[in-house]
């Protein structure tokens, strides 16, 4: 009797444990295995993106700069800003190649296509604002025109007096200037490539 007691007593322990084991939740899949499901291009659509959020940052400080500039900016000044403008329009052009190489691997429906129309709003956004620079600069150019006009050597009859500025400083601030609106070109070039480019991976996402 006490034999079958501990049985009795022995089964409900073993029936008890397996109840608690079915109540309990099943174990939260790891990180791991959810990472694992994300499309393995979505991390180089990231990677485009934040390359081309960069050089909408990038392009913000210049136009800032630019609408802000006087005249009167040194050689210097214009040289250094023709420096970013290289920048920007290099890394554009790197971030267009990059959209040329995903190019064949985006179909329609693609799963990363939220990334992709997002890559298009920056490209259209930068492109526009390098038609800003471009504006921006030829109106610097206009006052920096009527700027070395004042600023122009005279002569006289006893010799030359400068007014403002030399003679040599003024040439080397158009040069400058002119440097400067080249530069303003090619980041328009860089832009319209890549705009190019974001639309035909957007048209390809369809």
């Amino acid at each position: 009797m006490k034999n079958r007691i501990a049985l009795s007593a022995g089964l409900l322990v073993i029936a008890g444990l397996g109840l608690a084991f079915a109540a309990a939740p099943a174990p939260a899949p790891a990180p791991q295995a959810a990472a694992a499901q994300e499309d393995p291009k979505a991390r180089e659509f990231k990677d485009i993106l934040f390359k081309l959020v960069r050089q909408d940052e990038y392009l913000d400080e210049a136009l800032e700069t630019l609408d802000s500039a006087s005249p009167r900016m040194s050689a210097h000044d214009l040289s250094a800003m023709g420096l970013s403008l290289k920048m920007i329009s290099n890394n554009l052009r790197h971030v267009a190649a990059l959209n040329k190489a995903e190019f064949n691997s985006v179909q329609a429906g693609s799963p990363n296509a939220k990334y992709i129309n997002t890559i298009f709003s920056y490209s259209s956004k930068v492109n526009r604002k390098a038609v800003k620079v471009s504006g921006l600069i030829a109106r610097l150019a206009a006052g920096k025109k009527r700027s070395a006009m004042r600023d122009a050597v005279t002569s006289r009859k006893g010799g030359k007096k400068t007014r403002g500025k030399k003679l040599t400083q003024l040439l080397e601030e158009q040069r400058a200037l002119d440097a400067l609106a080249a530069d303003a070109r090619n980041l328009r070039a860089a832009s319209r490539g890549l705009n190019a480019t974001s639309k035909w991976l957007y048209i390809a996402s369809k």
